[in-house]
């Protein structure tokens, strides 16, 4: 029994070794084995360019080329796993899905509109009947109600306007008190208005004076508002950029400075590519304008140095040649980088001071 639980652990240790032997080579591998990228670039009448990335002897491989259509493959173990664009057969079939789709959705409209067109037919058959065995006698029972209506109206107007007093409702006798008695209040406001008339004329001119000498110093204050606002976002902005040229010029800043500038230049020198070849013919309908061209690619002699040859072309405006470049980059150099900015003492200082300027504000 104990050797059976022995052998056991002793699997179980064999397993779990193996797994972390695994995991420690994967990570060895993703920071010391490069990814290596090439470039191709060729220009005559038409320009084209192919792009490689490769990591660990093709294992994960993307290539890219421009040739009027942009592609993209990706492969594992020269495997394609990625297309762009997809391939034709793909399309061709994403194509006779999507007609077989329409025409499968059409057919189901057909059929469904074929369906709706019987019952509407019977209801309209029905309705057709009904209506041709009521509707005059629906028409003739509405005139008849109309026309005694009218004659309702007719009547009770005619006992209003030439009858007796005795004819007249009620209800018109009230309404027609309450218009005299309204009529007679307002007269009596009318009067009492018009004997107030000047008191009120004078105190609305007088309000009015006032409210526009209010409404002038509103204006005025909110002008000086704005302007001190101003002038207080201008202090602020000079103070904030008066601190942070303190911050740049002290000991700490100057030699952050100097510290990011070293490591991005190691940065650049390792991306930079160790393989650079090339001729270029390049020429402008403007001879001026072609020299400056020159003059600012000459700026990059010390990137390219004799390894591409430039020449200008003073009589035509054309652009051909070929270029070629490649390199490598290393996950292992990028995180050295990285810590030795990051876990700078200077840097670190650098960085609170920056911070205690937010917290004061």
């Amino acid at each position: 029994m104990l050797h059976i639980l022995l052998l056991l652990l002793k699997i179980i240790g064999i397993t779990l070794l193996s797994l972390i032997g695994l995991l420690v080579l994967v990570i060895l591998l993703v920071l010391f084995v490069p990814v290596r990228y090439a470039l191709r670039v060729k220009a005559d009448e038409t320009v084209l360019v192919k792009a490689h990335v490769s990591w660990l002897l093709h294992f994960l491989h993307a290539a890219a080329v421009y040739d009027g259509k942009f592609g993209v493959v990706v492969r594992l173990f020269g495997i394609p796993v990625k297309r762009i664009p997809a391939p034709q057969e793909n399309v061709k079939k994403k194509k006779r899905s999507s007609k077989k789709r329409g025409k499968k959705d059409a057919e189901a409209a057909r059929n469904a509109a074929q369906e709706q067109a019987v019952p509407d037919a019977e209801r309209d058959a029905a309705d057709g009947f009904t209506d041709g065995g009521t509707a005059h006698t629906g028409d003739k029972q509405q005139d008849a109600g109309r026309s005694a209506d009218k004659q309702q109206d007719v009547g009770s107007f005619t006992d209003i306007e030439g009858g007796s007093a005795g004819a007249v409702p009620e209800r018109m006798r009230n309404h027609g008190a309450r218009i005299v008695e309204e009529s007679q209040s307002e007269e009596s406001k009318a009067e009492e208005a018009g004997s107030e008339g000047p008191e009120t004329e004078k105190l609305s001119f007088f309000q009015k004076l006032a409210r526009f000498f209010g409404a002038v110093r509103a204006f005025f204050s909110k002008i000086l508002y704005t302007i001190h606002h101003i002038c207080d976002k201008i202090k602020t902005i000079r103070d904030t950029i008066a601190y942070y040229l303190e911050v740049l010029r002290s000991d700490e800043g100057r030699r952050t400075l100097a510290l990011v500038k070293r490591e991005l230049w190691n940065l650049l020198r390792h991306i930079a590519p160790t393989t650079l070849t090339g001729s270029l013919v390049i020429g402008m309908d403007d001879p001026a304008v072609t020299g400056q061209i020159i003059a600012i690619v000459s700026m990059f002699y010390p990137i390219y140095g004799d390894n591409v040859s430039i020449t200008p072309d003073f009589d035509e405006k054309c652009l051909r040649g070929s270029l070629y470049l490649k390199g490598r980059i290393r996950a292992v150099t990028l995180i050295r980088i990285a810590w030795r900015v990051y876990f700078n003492k200077d840097m670190k200082k650098f960085l609170h001071m920056l911070k205690r300027e937010e917290k004061e504000a």
